[in-house]
């Protein structure tokens, strides 16, 4: 038996499946995340604070250090890498197993990327731990500036701890 659906009883089905994903404790099983988007770029923030004046850095997603990146083991990191900067750049995962071409190592791994340019990494988080991410381009002068963050894999079966610091 064939059965025809209707634009708006598709509309309305896909609706309801996507707004379900919204729903607090809910995960698909075999849903594909959302990538998360890093862009690195000029910005000024307040690194010491008080009276002293914000501080002009580079930085992923406008903070110092950049936003924490958090999975669970197994699961696929998502990340494109947005450049705002004047200069070419690219992201490494310092300690992670991954595939070379998701490394991040320019003229070697992957072209580096480009002024105004994007690149997709996706891997699978094969181990659990804490790791790091930083540029490898001109890696004095980006890191230098501010481009770095952390990469949590957590475990696949939770862990109890007494607290989680990052930085």
């Amino acid at each position: 038996m064939n059965r025809a659906i209707s634009r708006r009883g598709l509309m309305g089905s896909a609706l309801a499946a996507g707004a379900s994903a919204l729903l607090p404790g809910a995960r698909l099983a075999g849903a594909i995340p959302l990538p998360t988007m890093l862009t690195a770029a000029p910005a000024t923030v307040p690194l010491i604070g008080g009276e002293w004046p914000d501080t002009r850095v580079w930085a992923y997603n406008g903070v110092v250090p950049g936003q924490e990146i958090r999975v669970r083991q197994g699961e696929t990191v998502r990340v494109i890498a947005s450049n705002g900067l004047e200069q070419p750049t690219t992201v490494h995962w310092h300690g992670i197993r991954l595939p070379n071409a998701m490394d991040g190592v320019p003229d070697l791994t992957q072209k580096a990327i480009p002024p105004g340019g994007d690149f997709m990494y996706e891997f699978e988080a094969v181990d659990a731990g804490s790791f790091w991410y930083h540029p490898h381009v001109n890696s004095t002068e980006q890191q230098g500036r501010g481009l770095a963050g952390a990469l949590i894999v957590e475990e696949a079966e939770p862990v109890r701890v007494d607290r989680d610091v990052t930085w």
